[in-house]
């Protein structure tokens, strides 16, 4: 059904009239309650690039091209998105709805895209389905207006609904980063605009521009991240993984060591070949699997906290990965030789196995030095505290067992090396 034939077939609806209504602003008009209708659902199609659904959508349209919601085709995709992006969600919603009706009221244009509700509509058509119930209807307020007519208002009123501060916590969390941009780069909505739309308010009750500034440059680095191991566009890879809290870390890591400033606490002045190995080092970590607070200690700029803080001791670790992860990265099979030996297999399967196999191998690895380091920052940190330091020395020598084949005459070197130490330690007390 086109657009010109949804639009006849919802002024049929509402000449029936309205059967309640929903308090809303839209355009210039001050908050008012606005009629709403049953609509029935043959005559809706959903709005693809709504912010629940963004990264299927964008992961799809990358492999596949542009999909058309029109379609049947495109609209079981779709269907299929808004199932998944919430599924244990949906299943408890489409029980509710069942027993009680559809509670909430939504948004449609005059030619039927569903501007608010994508995901009640979405079960209301499943219900319909499922129990062959046709007509099904959702209740919604009907827009004056076509998306197409006055696109920029309905993406501000789409944005409210699906962003503001009471519906954020019901979107995948990568979700508000590609809305962003969109409406930054594609939309021509100022850091203004859109911290009002999506409920980012200071105490002062000013827009804080800063926090949607923020968004768009963590968004540039999961971007650069999946570029990194050519998964360009694969959005999918980053809701998978539960990379939200690294990234927003890292974001603030790069920018407070950035070249040129000075860190309390810091013993060292980075470059800029430093701060891009600290980018990459954490790439590595995050792919890996590790989250937020196991890999804190790397980069953390607080007097103290991070191997980055301490010259000596990045250079120890930043060599040991060098040495044990760089050959593995180099001899990783390319994406697209995969991608020409299974041709019939999904992309994101052969991403999702590609990325296993470089698990197994990377993760001991990675956590052997993030390990080590860690020891040693301990003791970096308990420098002034000898002794702390001689008590874990002495635990740790305790642990080696002397009836190991490797207990030999390969360790006599490190053992006067450690005698030497001790006799110099010796030699300090006396003194004072």
């Amino acid at each position: 059904m086109d657009s010109k034939l949804r639009e006849i077939k919802i002024q049929e609806q509402i000449s029936r009239g309205h059967c309640s209504t929903k308090r809303m602003s839209y355009g210039s008009e001050k908050s008012k309650d606005m009629k709403a209708y049953d609509i029935n659902v043959d005559y809706l199609v959903f709005n693809q690039y709504n912010g629940r659904i963004g990264t299927f959508v964008k992961t799809y349209e990358k492999q596949y091209g542009k999909i058309d919601a029109e379609t049947p085709e495109g609209e079981e995709k779709i269907i299929n998105f808004l199932w998944k992006s919430k599924e244990n969600r949906n299943k408890e919603t489409l029980i509710d709805i069942k027993e009680k009706g559809q509670l909430e009221i939504g948004i449609v244009t005059k030619d039927g895209v569903v501007i608010d509700g994508n995901r009640r509509c979405m079960l209301l058509k499943r219900i319909a389905k499922e129990e062959h119930s046709s007509p099904t209807y959702f209740r919604a307020v009907v827009l004056d207006d076509t998306l197409n007519s006055n696109p920029k208002e309905i993406r501000k009123l789409e944005t409210i609904y699906q962003m503001g501060v009471d519906e954020k916590v019901d979107y995948n969390a990568i979700e508000k980063y590609l809305k962003c941009r969109d409406l930054f780069e594609e939309d021509g909505f100022t850091l203004e605009e859109i911290a009002k739309m999506m409920g980012e308010i200071k105490v002062s009750g000013k827009p804080n521009i800063e926090k949607i500034q923020e968004y768009l440059d963590i968004l540039k680095l999961m971007e650069e991240y999946l570029d990194t191991y050519k998964y360009n566009g694969m959005y999918t890879r980053l809701s998978e993984e539960k990379v939200e809290g690294p990234f927003v870390d890292v974001r603030n890591y790069l920018e407070t060591h950035s070249e040129g400033k000075r860190i309390q606490g810091r013993d060292w002045q980075p470059d800029n070949d430093d701060i891009s190995d600290l980018k990459t080092v954490y790439f590595d970590y995050i792919r890996a699997g590790f989250g937020t607070h196991k890999i804190r200690d790397i980069g953390n700029p607080s007097k103290g906290q991070g191997f980055f803080n301490h010259g000596k001791l990045w250079k120890e670790f930043i060599s040991r990965y060098e040495e044990k992860l760089e050959p593995i990265n180099e001899n990783e099979k390319p994406l697209s030789d995969l991608m020409m030996e299974r041709p019939e297999e999904n992309i994101e399967d052969i991403i999702k196995a590609r990325d296993k196999d470089w698990q197994k191998i990377a993760e001991p690895l990675l956590k052997e030095n993030l390990g080590k380091c860690q020891r040693e920052l301990e003791d970096i940190k308990d420098a002034n505290q000898p002794i702390e330091l001689l008590q874990r020395a002495k635990k740790t020598l305790e642990q080696i067992n002397t009836d190991s084949e490797t207990f030999d005459e390969s360790i006599l070197d490190m053992v006067k090396e450690i005698n030497s130490i001790l006799w110099d330690f010796q030699k300090i007390i006396k003194k004072k």
